[in-house]
Order: C-alpha cells, then sequence, then structure tokens
C-alpha cells in the first residue's frame, strides 16, 4: 500500500511535471486551462487517483468520478464528437445511473449480496476508478489535439506511462524501501511502522519488508513511540495477516502491559517507529490474555475476539476492567466470522460471548451487578483465583464456578422454605447432587426430611440414616383398605352410597396419617422414605398421597410442624404431581393431588414447609408447583420446552446453554444462592460409596 507520504510527493512531482510539459507544448500556461487533455489529467486522474482514491473505488466514489468526467466532457470541442465520444458519453452515464442506484440498492457487505449486485459492482469499480475513466480521457484528448505521430503526443504519453508506473504498489512500496534504508539502519529490532490507530489503545502496523527487520509473530512484545502522545508505549502483537501482498500486525497496548517492564529503562524513540522487544521480564499476562472485546458489546453481555495461547471453554470465567473496577463474565457462545478487510481480503476470526456475573464483594463473597459496559478493545483474560471461603453453619457450598476456586453457595433455610427444583436428564449428575444436598439438610436439628420416591433408590442409599415409613405397616393396611372401600363406593350412583360409612372411613385415613406424621415430627428419626404404596389401582395411589399432604399441610399450618423445619423431596416429580396435560382421562383425581401440593407450594414457606423437586423435564412436571420454586438448578437439558421454560428464571443467553453443560456442570439461580446472578458451575466429584456408610449402589441418574 502506497502511504501519504509517497503519494503527496507523486503528487506534487506529477502537478510540476505535468505544467512543465504542458508549458513546453502550448508554450503559454493560460491557454492549459481551455485542453481538454490537462484537465482530465491534472484536475481528474492526478486528484482522484492520488488524493481523494488512491486505494479502492466504493459506489460513491465512482459515481463521483462518472458526474466528474460527464462535466469534464463539456470541454470538448463540437468539431470533435466521433464515435469515441459519444461511447465515452454513454459509458459516463451508464456508470451515474447505475453506481448511484446500487448506493441505494446495497445493504450488506459485498461477498454477501446477490450475485448480479456483485457483477455490476465490480464491473463497475474497475470502470469508473480514476485510473481507467481519466486515462481513457487523457490519451484521446491528446491524440485529437495532437494526433498519434506528433512529438507532442509522444511527450504526453510517456508522462502517463511514467505516471501508471510509479503508482502502482508494489513498485511504490519497493522505492519507498530504497529511500528508507538509512532510517531502517538506526536500529535492528525495528519491523515497522505505525500506520492507524484504532482505538486509544490498538494500534497497526505495517511491517517493512521480512529481508529488512527481526521475524514478529503473535504474541510478541514491542515497543514504539506514539507521536500523537509523544511517549513510549508498550504493547503486544495480537493479529497478524495480509493486506494488499503485504504484512501487517495489530497490537495492543494497555496498563497490564505497562506494569510488566515498570522500572525498566526505555530504548527507543524514534516517533511512529515499532521495535520487538527481545528481552521479557517473567510475568503471567499471556497465560490469562483471552481477547479483546469487540462490537456490539452490552451491559449484560459482553462480545470479545478470541485471539490467546489459552484454551477457553463455555461456563469459563473471565475479568475485564471497567473504569479500574474488575468486572466479571462467564463464556456461554463462541462464533466464527469473516472479517472483510479492503479489496476483497478476508480474515477468519472467533468471537465469544460472555454474560455479566458483576463484581466480586470479597466480605460478603458474592456477585453484584455492575452498571456499564465495556471500553471496546479491552483485554479480556481469565480470572484470577480468590481468597478460600468459609461457609456459615447454615451455608453450603455446592460448587465452583468452572476451573476457580469460586464457590456457589446455597442457604439451606431458604433453599427449603422457598422450594428448590433440581432438574436435568438422566446421567447428568443430577439425583447423585441431590442426594449429597438431602445429606446436608440431614446435619440440622431442626429439619425433618420426607422422601417421596417411587425409584425405590433412597432406602439403599441413606441407610446409615435408618429411615422410617411415614405410616407403621399395621397402619397402612388399614388405610389400604379404607381407600380401596371408598373408591368402590364412590363409584356408586349417588343414592345407592353409605354415606355415614364414607364419613367414617374418611375419618378414619386422616385420623392414622395426623397421627403418624405428628410422632414422626416428635420422633428422633429424621428421616423417612415414602415408597409406591401397596394399592391396586393407579387412583388409590393419587388418593393416598393426597390424603398424606392434605394432614401435612394441616399439622404444619395448626402446629408449625412442632417447632421442625420439613423437606418434602419429590423424586421423578413428574409421577407426583404432573402437568394437567399429562393427566389421563381415567386419572382426573391427580388433579385433586396437584392442587393439594399447589396450595402447600404457595403458602408451605408460611409454615416451615418446602419442596425439593427433582425432575428429568419441565414439561411433565406441574408448572404450578415448578413456578413457585424460587431457587433452580438444571443440569443438561435438550427439550425445547425446558429450555423455554428455564429461560425465565435464567435468561435467554445462559439457558441456550443447557444442551451442551458436561457431566456435573448445572446452571443455578434464585433467591437461596448467595449471588443471584444465573452462573454455570460445576459440581464436585461425590462418592457416595463413603458418604457415610452409605451402600455402594450407584443409580443411572
Amino acid at each position: 500500500m502506497v502511504t501519504k507520504k509517497y503519494r503527496f510527493i507523486l503528487f506534487l512531482l506529477s502537478i510540476i511535471s505535468l505544467l512543465i510539459i504542458g508549458l513546453v507544448i502550448e508554450k503559454d500556461l493560460s491557454t492549459l486551462v481551455n485542453n481538454f487533455w490537462f484537465s482530465s489529467g491534472l484536475l481528474l486522474l492526478i486528484l482522484l487517483s492520488l488524493i481523494d482514491q488512491p486505494h479502492f473505488s466504493k459506489d460513491a466514489n465512482i459515481f463521483v468520478n462518472s458526474v466528474a468526467a460527464s462535466i469534464s466532457l463539456l470541454l470538448v470541442n463540437k468539431k470533435d464528437y466521433d464515435w469515441l465520444f459519444w461511447l465515452f458519453t454513454g459509458g459516463v452515464l451508464y456508470l451515474v445511473i447505475s453506481s448511484y442506484a446500487l448506493m441505494w440498492i446495497r445493504n450488506n457487505p459485498l461477498n454477501e449480496e446477490k450475485k448480479v449486485i456483485q457483477f455490476f459492482t465490480r464491473l463497475n469499480r474497475q470502470l469508473g476508478k480514476p485510473e481507467t475513466i481519466f486515462s481513457a480521457f487523457f490519451l484521446w484528448g491528446a491524440v485529437k489535439q495532437f494526433s498519434l505521430n506528433s512529438n507532442q503526443f509522444n511527450m504526453l504519453l510517456w508522462y502517463w506511462i511514467i505516471f501508471m508506473l510509479l503508482n502502482i504498489p508494489q513498485l511504490a512500496s519497493t522505492i519507498e524501501s530504497f529511500f528508507s534504508t538509512s532510517k531502517q539502519k538506526l536500529s535492528t529490532n525495528i519491523i515497522g511502522q505505525i500506520f492507524g490507530v484504532q482505538s486509544k489503545n490498538t494500534f497497526l502496523i505495517k511491517l517493512l519488508p521480512f529481508k529488512n527487520r527481526k521475524a514478529i509473530k503473535m504474541f510478541d512484545f514491542v515497543e514504539f513511540n506514539y507521536s500523537i502522545e509523544k511517549k513510549n508505549r508498550k504493547g503486544i502483537v495480537f493479529d497478524v495477516y495480509f493486506l494488499d501482498q503485504e504484512q501487517w500486525v495489530k497490537v495492543i497496548s494497555n496498563n497490564e502491559i505497562e506494569l510488566i517492564f515498570k522500572g525498566i529503562e526505555n530504548i527507543y524513540n524514534v516517533p511512529d517507529a515499532v521495535y520487538k522487544i527481545d528481552t521479557i521480564p517473567d510475568n503471567d499476562y499471556l497465560k490469562r490474555f483471552v481477547g479483546i472485546v469487540t462490537e456490539n458489546s452490552s451491559i449484560g453481555k459482553i462480545k470479545f475476539i478470541y485471539n490467546s495461547k489459552k484454551e477457553i471453554y463455555e461456563g469459563q470465567l473471565l475479568e475485564v476492567k471497567i473504569n479500574n473496577i474488575i468486572v466479571l463474565y462467564q463464556i456461554v457462545e463462541g462464533l466464527t466470522k469473516i472479517e472483510q478487510l479492503e479489496n476483497k481480503n478476508q480474515s477468519g476470526i472467533i468471537i465469544g460471548e460472555a454474560i455479566q456475573l458483576g463484581t466480586w464483594d470479597n466480605e460478603k463473597f458474592k456477585f453484584e451487578q455492575f452498571g456499564w459496559v465495556a471500553n471496546i478493545n479491552s483485554p479480556v483474560f481469565i480470572a484470577s483465583d480468590i481468597a478460600e471461603y468459609q461457609p456459615t453453619q447454615n451455608e453450603f457450598i455446592v460448587g465452583a464456578l468452572p476451573n476457580t476456586n469460586y464457590p456457589v453457595v446455597l442457604d439451606k433455610k431458604l433453599a427449603i422454605t422457598h422450594h428448590t427444583a433440581i432438574l436435568g436428564v438422566t446421567g447428568t449428575g443430577k439425583s447423585v447432587f441431590a442426594r449429597n444436598l438431602i445429606r446436608e439438610y440431614l446435619r440440622a436439628d431442626d429439619i425433618k426430611v420426607i422422601c417421596i420416591d417411587f425409584t425405590k433408590e433412597y432406602i439403599a442409599k441413606f441407610s446409615k440414616y435408618k429411615p422410617v415409613a411415614i405410616v407403621p405397616d399395621t397402619e397402612n393396611v388399614k388405610i389400604f383398605n379404607s381407600i380401596e372401600w371408598l373408591i368402590n363406593e364412590t363409584e356408586k350412583f349417588g343414592n345407592q352410597q353409605n354415606k355415614p360409612k364414607i364419613k367414617t372411613e374418611t375419618d378414619n385415613i386422616t385420623n392414622i396419617f395426623n397421627k403418624s406424621i405428628e410422632d414422626f415430627l416428635k420422633g428422633d428419626n429424621k428421616l423417612s422414605i415414602f415408597e409406591h404404596p401397596e394399592l391396586s389401582n393407579t387412583i388409590g395411589v393419587l388418593d393416598y398421597i393426597r390424603y398424606f399432604f392434605n394432614e401435612l399441610f394441616k399439622i404444619a399450618k395448626d402446629n408449625r410442624s412442632f417447632g421442625k423445619r420439613i423437606c418434602v423431596v419429590l423424586e421423578e416429580a413428574h409421577t407426583v404431581i404432573p402437568e394437567w396435560n399429562f393427566i389421563g382421562i381415567s386419572d382426573k383425581t391427580s388433579s385433586s393431588l396437584v392442587n393439594k401440593i399447589g396450595q402447600i407450594a404457595l403458602q408451605g414457606r408460611k409454615y416451615d414447609i418446602g419442596f425439593l423437586v427433582i425432575a428429568q423435564r419441565t414439561a411433565n412436571v406441574s408448572k404450578t408447583v415448578l413456578t413457585q420454586c424460587n431457587t433452580v438448578i438444571a443440569f443438561q437439558e435438550f427439550d425445547r420446552t425446558s429450555s423455554e421454560f428455564l429461560s425465565n428464571y435464567f435468561g435467554e443467553n445462559i439457558s441456550a446453554t443447557l444442551p451442551n453443560l458436561k457431566f456435573r456442570q448445572a446452571i443455578a439461580a434464585g433467591k437461596a444462592f448467595k449471588s443471584n446472578v444465573p452462573m454455570i458451575f460445576e459440581v464436585p466429584e461425590i462418592d457416595e460409596d463413603n458418604t457415610l456408610g452409605e451402600s455402594s449402589a450407584e443409580p443411572t441418574t
């Protein structure tokens, strides 16, 4: 690419040379302005090709060129209106109309437009550039005035040939490098010169030809004296690419890089010259550097160009300085993109997306939302570790952000009273995590846990706690008989039903449940596992559970659960609280059960009773209950219904990561977490074989 200095010198020499040739030919400078060849050569060819459009012509440039060309044709004498004149006139009118139309039609980068638009745009850029249209005018005007065999025409032809040669970028670079050799000898470390500034911290460097400099590569450190600031700066090579057959680099300079070289004397002071630094102090900059913030970032989410020696992954914690405050972000997406350079050159880049978690409060050990956006080209780093956190008696560390020691802290009291949902498909670590959380609940003296488990896994997993049945077997027989009698009786016509007997059997059921629940809450046992009742039909099972929940809520409401907090665990929740459209026509009894559990979900927190809902999918679980879960932990999910439902809790950006979560990774958000912003976290490996001596049987979920 021809530099501004070279173009300016060539511009002056071209004007002077053309004036001298014109003076020799015309003998009088005043007559030059009347000549068509002079206006085409001086005012249009030289001016537009060297000053206005030195690199390439855009649609707007073509329009201006063609308008200028049409005006210059007015200088042609009418006696010279030959077929070439009319050809030029037609060509100019075509360029005026088509270039103006393209200015209105085009909305996208050229390579993304339709083939027809691409064809006419590229055709116009060749026909309408100054070197084409005004070279034709210049030579045609010279021929018309002086004829092909005249000395005057030969002088103008040689002038045009030399001008066009000197304007070729490759030849211009060779000439420039020849005259700049003496400057390059100032230091063997010089690699190039500042060509442009993309922001206050990002510099575009044009490299010298390879034979005149040291080799340069990604992440090399450089030093330069920026002439605008008149001070030395240190930087790092962030990108290397080729443009117009020349090599360029992008350099990032910031305070973090300056600190690496703190106390080291500056060596080079030539303005805008860039030097490679050979001796680098020990530092961890490249171990943490990820990339730079790019366009379309917002307060809640940054986009960054990834260019690093460090591998990063979804869920990685990043940090960016905004107004000298460290703000933390978590990666949720990565995209590939083609960056369009000049003259059809393209460069492939990776764009990462990360949502804001906020600033980290070292005293409260939680994230606080930050209310502003990062500056473009701000450096992005992998987050540093923090001091180890010691949870209080009522807190539980359920995991940490991936590859960090940032803890994810759960308030056990709020998790129970405000309900918690643990969701995820089979094989993600959901059930192991849930059982570990239940064990943590059981450490507290005032918590009683009732597990409704139809999978029959909890008895083995919690054998150390010696769980008891909520109702003794002898009493269960009475309940089973009463429920089956009531089912048969209610199938009769109303006038055939034994109303007094119905009331007696109903009271019998409620009294047994009431006494059994009261005995459990007052007793020493902390865990009760509620397995599938031995009833002959589905309606009987649902009735059994409905009676149980009705009495449980009544005791919690009337007696405050005798000073205990109750956690009701619904394993495979869809079997207990299905969504209404998953209830069969013959199983409308389950609607009554769902309504009762929904009532507890709405009011239970007032009476220290809460749910731990465990399910694979949200689609077939009652939304009445799920929407009351103020704390949600979601492991990997694939179905669209779950993603759409969970996006209400997490937001669309982070919920989109659900299908990509790894084993033992989950998204957490809600009232019970110390930081209430949604975050991807990693569950530590839990060895249930060695947890309080429970059974080694490992479930599949």
